[in-house]
């Protein structure tokens, strides 16, 4: 994922004012496993990557544009 893409995932998340732990429940999995995709140290699947695009209120193409 491109470093573009995470943080345009980590500002819509601070936009909501949303925690990492918040987003993390709502797309299922841990805190530590969000952290770890919204810090590009594990890859975000398309999948994950649309999750966490509904959670945030976006679209899919608005982060990875």
């Amino acid at each position: 994922m491109s470093s573009n893409t995470l943080q345009k995932i980590r500002k819509f998340r601070n936009e909501k004012n949303l925690s990492q732990e918040v987003v993390a429940e709502q797309i299922g999995c841990s805190q530590s496993l969000y952290a770890k995709l919204e810090n590009g140290k594990v890859k975000i699947s398309l999948t994950t990557l649309q999750k966490i695009a509904t959670v945030l209120g976006v679209n899919i193409s608005t982060l990875l544009d």
